[in-house]
């Protein structure tokens, strides 16, 4: 037997056994008792709880008056907290409301709006909320390795600044899922369920589900791999070595080995967020979720961003990229430049 069919064997074996595992190198801290049925997180919990105090004084910083911050406290109740906080925010920063306005009409210009706002900040508390809504707009648009990207911004520079830390967990892992990185989206799921107790249920409900459809994704591969292998062998045993059990052969060593390259690399990135760049090995799976604050209530069909980018004036979308070109740091002209080039190329286009 030559070498590499001896270490994919050992690989395999390592591989199954980490399908029902999932751990996560990491800090080692004490874990808060997990949900039931699921491996508790063995990380340090980045988050804190919310500071309403902070946020109190850093929106009047910003602008807010005595008015606005009653509305505020009268909004938490009807709205919910995060939701009242973006409102608020809203409506002391006219660029913003102006950029959410976009977003949530499905405007091609709010992804260069909302960045727009996001590279003027100074406050993390704006920076936060302009790159969760970039982040969610991404998604939409079905690109959500640059969701991730943006999301991974948020929580390595701006958390415990904006109730939103919650929902920007939950997306993190979504983002990941729809790539599709499965071995990276499942431990942030645990992590979000067991860092955020009190997020709202429907949040909470769909990461559950998210973990175990997942989870049954990854063990049918691993397993399935596993059973195709094992009927080579057997073939080989009984002495046939025609084209089709050679090409099976093949086959299975090449999944095995791009197996072991992702497990790999889930070891590298698990002890940070992952850049996003990376190209998907499949198309997205976005599921049924939660709808977004931007979303509810809005029943009605709307054209999507790729079909109002294709009903666009030539002269209009080349405004939108000479803009991009000319008016943004270069770490956002190249994110932003990739989004419209890919919206371009959208078959709902």
């Amino acid at each position: 037997m030559s070498p590499r069919r001896i270490v994919c064997g050992v690989s395999l074996a390592l591989l199954l056994g980490a399908a029902t595992s999932a751990p996560l190198a990491a800090q080692q801290t004490q874990p808060a008792p997990p949900e039931p049925g699921a491996a508790p997180v063995q990380v340090q919990n980045p988050f804190k709880p919310f500071d309403r105090a902070r946020f109190d004084a850093t929106v009047q910083k910003l602008g807010a008056t005595p008015e606005q911050m009653k509305v505020f406290a009268a909004e938490i109740d009807e709205y919910g907290l995060s939701r009242a906080a973006d409102r608020l925010l809203r409506s002391i920063l006219p660029a913003y409301d102006a950029a959410k306005k976009g977003y949530e009409d499905n405007d091609p210009t709010a992804a260069l709006a909302l960045t727009k706002v996001l590279a003027a900040a100074t406050e993390p508390l704006v920076r936060a909320h302009a790159r969760y809504t970039l982040a969610r707009l991404f998604r939409d648009s079905d690109d959500p390795q640059r969701a991730v990207e943006v999301l991974g911004d948020y929580i390595g520079n701006d958390i415990n600044h904006s109730p939103l830390d919650g929902e920007v967990a939950y997306f993190y892992a979504q983002s990941l899922a729809d790539v599709p990185l499965p071995e990276l989206a499942i431990p942030r799921f645990r992590a979000f369920l067991q860092w955020f107790p009190e997020a709202s249920e429907r949040y909470r409900t769909a990461a559950q589900q998210q973990i175990a459809d997942l989870e049954r994704q990854r063990e049918s591969r691993l397993h399935g791999l596993a059973d195709g292998m094992s009927r080579t062998r057997r073939d080989l045993k009984k002495g046939k070595t025609d084209n089709p059990v050679q090409l099976d052969q093949e086959k299975y060593l090449e999944e095995l080995q791009e197996l072991i390259e992702m497990y790999e690399e889930m070891e590298n990135q698990s002890s940070g967020p992952p850049s996003g760049n990376g190209q998907s090995s499949a198309p997205a799976n976005q599921s049924a979720l939660p709808g977004g604050e931007a979303t509810v209530g809005n029943l009605n069909k709307r054209p999507s961003l790729a079909d109002r980018w294709g009903d666009m004036k030539d002269r209009d979308r080349e405004k939108i990229e000479s803009e991009v070109q000319n008016s943004l740091p270069p770490q956002y002209r190249k994110m932003l430049e990739a989004y419209y080039e890919k919206l371009g190329k959208s078959p709902g286009k």
